[in-house]
């Protein structure tokens, strides 16, 4: 269990990147903070992406040379292809919390993730031992044993490289492999979001991966629900001077809204793509922008107000909102008022909105100018 020390509040922070040597005793910080805890559990954040997988299994193999027992969970589904290929051939330590009995542990870690982020667990008595992430620092994190947040990283598996080059750790094929997808999605192939380290991290894993695996990742089969929440989603797309905001409905996963904002950000002219759908009871949001200056992540949290729970970086977010009915007509209404405000925050008119694809097959259910 948690050592015997000072009440929480009053227990010293490790945020990394306010040192002005950040990495010179981060290895030691983090061998004190969980040198009570023999068995330790280490949660990714919901609904899995590449780089909280990668980090986490790379986390493991750190702890694991301190002598600790470690168990890799995460909660919510991997529902995108290439999301579920790599638990299929990297993730095998990667196990659903429901499987786990919480009592037998004595701290949790979160990594790429921060308690008020909409991923932490129900914990109960259990604590929280430390947060290892590249999103902005949360005051939530504060009276945490070890906190290493460092925003301006473009992934979290960048993070854990550094970590194990410290402790000279060598990873094992499948971990570099993990580690350099989770590094190259976030950054998308070092392109958004990219500091030094992150290039740096990516040259040192590139020579230790497998290829063969990698491209499997990279190319998996596709099943034929993609191509019609794709489809509906085109058919639902509006364009706006600086914005296209699309919708799906229901769809078999969550990822589903973030692969779809990845691709239309690429359309012609346009700054801004967002996109809804609803999963189980609650409605998805992805927000994805190539705008120099504003910060996508605060804007989905100033969308979403106290409704729901969102998120991000400069360029890419996320948000949910949980819906006490599970209707399409609830679902309509919570979009409709969603889009309107995403249109007043970008500073766009909805009479000028205009259907990406004329297709009778998708009729317009979202008319943000009438509510």
């Amino acid at each position: 269990m948690r050592s015997e020390g000072p009440a929480a509040e009053d227990t010293p922070r490790r945020v990394l990147t306010d040192n002005p040597d950040p990495h010179s005793d981060g290895v030691q910080a983090l061998a004190a903070a969980v040198e009570q805890c023999e068995r330790i559990l280490v949660y990714s954040h919901l609904n899995p992406d590449p780089d909280t997988a990668g980090a986490a299994l790379a986390l493991k193999e750190v702890l694991t040379s301190y002598g600790k027992k470690v168990t890799i969970c995460y909660r919510g589904i991997i529902g995108r292809a290439e999301n579920r290929m790599l638990m299929r051939l990297l993730g095998g330590d990667i196990i659903h919390a429901t499987k786990i009995d919480q009592s037998g542990y004595d701290g949790i870690f979160l990594v790429d993730c921060q308690p008020d982020y909409g991923f932490l667990p129900e914990t109960g008595s259990l604590p929280i031992v430390g947060v290892i992430d590249h999103h902005p620092l949360s005051p939530s994190s504060g009276g945490i044993p070890y906190v290493d947040v460092r925003p301006e990283y473009g992934s979290t598996c960048t993070m854990l490289v550094e970590y194990l080059q410290r402790e000279s750790l060598e990873p094992p094929r499948d971990v570099a492999t993990a580690l350099f997808y989770g590094l190259k999605t976030d950054t998308q192939d070092l392109s958004r979001r990219t500091d030094e380290p992150d290039i740096a991290a990516y040259d040192w894993l590139l020579p230790r991966i497998d290829r063969q695996v990698l491209a499997r990742i990279e190319n998996p089969p596709l099943p034929r629900e993609y191509f019609e929440c794709f489809a509906s989603a085109v058919g639902h797309a509006k364009t706006y001077r600086n914005a296209v905001i699309t919708e799906i409905g229901r769809m078999p996963y969550s990822d589903m809204v973030a692969e779809v904002a990845d691709r239309l950000i690429r359309l012609d002219e346009m700054e801004w793509s967002v996109c809804f759908g609803m999963h189980g009871q609650r409605i998805y949001l992805s927000v994805r922008t190539v705008h120099l200056t504003r910060d996508a992540g605060e804007l989905v949290k100033a969308v979403l107000r106290d409704e729901g729970v969102g998120g991000g970086h400069d360029t890419m977010a996320a948000g949910r909102v949980q819906l006490i009915e599970d209707s399409d007509e609830t679902y309509i209404r919570i979009v409709t008022e969603l889009w309107n405000r995403f249109l007043a925050s970008l500073g766009e008119d909805s009479d000028i909105g205009r259907r990406l694809v004329t297709d009778d097959a998708f009729p317009e259910r979202i008319h943000p100018s009438e509510s």
